[in-house]
Parts: C-alpha cells; structure tokens; sequence
C-alpha cells in the first residue's frame, strides 16, 4: 500500500471527503514538503499540494503523483481548499486535530465552506518501506561510527559540552544533515538523570558517561545511547551495567510481530526488578523512530499496541541511582516476522577508557 492510499483508509474510517496535512512531518511523508508553510490535500480521487513559491518548483520535480498549486496573497489557501471542495462536492474534510493550535483552528473554522473533523494519524507513519529502512540504517552507521570515534576522543579533563560539540561535529562530517536531538552527555553523578543534557561538568577519572545521541539522514532519525566507563570502574555501577545490557539483549532476542508493547517493556522490568533496581528504571522501555525520533508506538507498561513487521523501534533499558549515577543502553531495531534485526551495531560491552 503507498502513502497515498494509506490516507485514503483514513477517509473511510472516518466517513470524510478530504484530509488536510497540516504537520510538517506528514506533510513530507506524503507529498515530500518538508515546511511549516503549505498544506497537502486528500480527498477521494484526487491528491494536492498546496505551496507558496519558495517551495513550488522544488516540490513539483519531487512529486509526481500531486496536483501542484501555487499559493500566494492574491490566491490563499483557504482559496484553493474552498475551489477544490466546491468542484467536489466536498462537505466534510479532517484535519490534524493534536497539530493545529486553538486559533489557526478557529482561522479554519471561518475561512474554509466545510464542516472539519479532527483526525488522528499517530499511526500514519508506523511501519516502514524500504526507502524509509534505508534512511534509517544509513542513520544508524552514522552513529555507530561516532560512538567509536567518541571512545578515542573522550578524555579526562574534558567537559561533556566538548564531548557533546565532538559528537555533533563527527555526525555532519559523515554526511548526517543534523543530530536527531540534543544530545546528551551526562558523567558521574550526571549519570542518574536519563535526560541529562551536556553541561560545562568536567568529566572525571572513574566517571561512567552515558552518551545518548542521534543523526538524520534525508530527514529519517537514528537513536543511541552507550554507557562507558572512565579509567576504573564502580563495583556496583559495573554490576548495574550488566543487568541493563542483559535486559536490552534479552528484549531484542525475544522481540518480534505479533508482541504487543506492554509485553515486551515487561521482558526488561522484570530482569531489573528480579535484581532490586524495578524503581530506578522510571521510562518506557522505547519508541517508534522515524521522521522523528519519537514516534509510534510507545513501548509502555500495560499498553496493548500490537508491534508489527516493518516498525523500527526502541530498546533502551536504564537504572538510575541518585548520588550514585546511572546506565542506559539503546539500540534501534527493525521489526521481522520472526524476530528483529539490530540496526545500531556498536558493541555493549563495558569499555573502559584509560
């Protein structure tokens, strides 16, 4: 099924004429505008992008299957939207309802001859083509590689800001547009906050860092995250590394179709409660990635979303103990039949860095 026909499911379970594409996301997942200007239209035979001239030629020699229309301040798009419609005998269009503000709601309600539905398109984007896992195995070789190039970089004495700048530097220079997000770099005592974002800490002799980090490659998100040690290692933070790798490891070996979400967050919090550590794993076990890097589904306790082949997903178990520090292990993984496949590769052994 392409894209467009995915859309088209949408219009029959909701009983609708039409679709607008409001989010810059799907705006580019359907049409291949990727701007927070210009809308992209569905309705039952016929599809549309509506763009102003910054993007007009471009967007035409990209999209092929689209009516292509020029909007500017002489024809707007609520214009183009009402000619459509009245030429359709269009009465009722959905729109992105959790992407659309409260005003440009209301702009819509006054502007557009249509009764407007609000739609949900969470699950748009769930599983991949092979273009989409090609973009994202291509992220993920970036990453891989920056993680062994942040082993031979990293230092004592050094700041996670200067890791983080290294990190960001490395990705562009193997040809990733951008990172997926900020990065985060958190040593020590650091380590105990999952979300710890770079600061001016000086890294220290017998820190474990935790380096989370992502690369976009024609606008499609990797995600990673290694834990590593600086010159000596803590007893119980060692012990602690090994109970999350053996978590990550075991989801990844159980993992498949047919799992619901529910079930395989369930795999890794067992294995750290069975050690006493249930408390200091606060997060889901992972996400969708995609176009963004949080996408559907979450691997959430007690959800009951069914993980289908083609998905490309999360598995990032962590323990985070306050004045101690922390441990998290990601890999991205693409969902089988029969099972997944690893699509970042760096090892999860404990590398010491001396």
């Amino acid at each position: 099924m392409n894209k467009i026909e995915k859309i088209r499911k949408y219009l029959k379970e909701y009983n609708i004429d039409g679709i607008l594409i409001n989010s810059s996301t799907n705006k580019f997942y359907i049409g291949n505008l990727f701007s927070s200007s210009g809308y992209v239209f569905i309705t039952k035979d016929k599809q549309y992008i509506i763009a102003d001239f910054r993007y007009f030629e471009e967007v035409k020699r990209k999209s092929d299957l689209f009516d292509v229309i020029l909007m500017d301040k002489n024809r707007r798009y609520f214009d183009i939207i009402n000619d459509i419609c009245r030429n359709q005998n269009i009465k009722e269009i959905g729109f992105e309802g959790s992407e659309v503000s409260f005003d440009s709601y209301k702009s819509m309600s006054n502007k557009l001859n249509v009764t407007l539905k609000s739609v949900d398109l969470s699950t748009l984007r769930k599983e991949k083509d092979e273009d989409e896992i090609k973009y994202i195995k291509k992220a993920c070789e970036i990453v891989d590689a920056t993680f062994y190039h942040i082993i031979d970089f990293i230092k004592v004495g050094m700041s996670e800001m200067q890791v983080e700048n290294e990190i960001v530097r490395f990705i562009k220079e193997l040809g990733g547009q951008k990172e997926s997000f900020d990065t985060i770099v958190a040593s020590g005592l650091r380590g105990a906050l999952p979300h710890g974002k770079a600061s001016e800490k000086i890294i220290e002799y017998g820190d474990f860092v935790t380096f989370d980090f992502g690369a976009k490659y024609n606008n499609y998100c990797s995600d990673i995250t290694r834990t590593i040690c600086m010159g000596t290692t803590n007893k119980e933070l060692e012990k602690i590394y090994n109970i999350v790798k053996k978590a990550n490891e075991e989801c990844i070996k159980v993992l498949k179709s047919g799992m619901t979400t529910g079930e395989i967050d369930k795999v890794a919090r067992d294995i750290i409660s069975s050690y006493g550590y249930g408390d200091n794993f606060g997060h889901n076990l992972g996400h969708g990635v995609g176009i963004m890097v949080h996408e559907y589904p979450a691997l959430a306790p007690e959800s009951n979303e069914v993980l289908k082949e083609g998905m490309v997903v999360t598995i990032e178990p962590g323990i985070y103990v306050p004045e101690l520090g922390g441990v998290r292990i990601e890999d991205d993984v693409f969902i089988t039949q029969d099972g997944c496949m690893r699509l970042t590769t760096s090892t999860k052994d404990l590398i010491v860095v001396n």
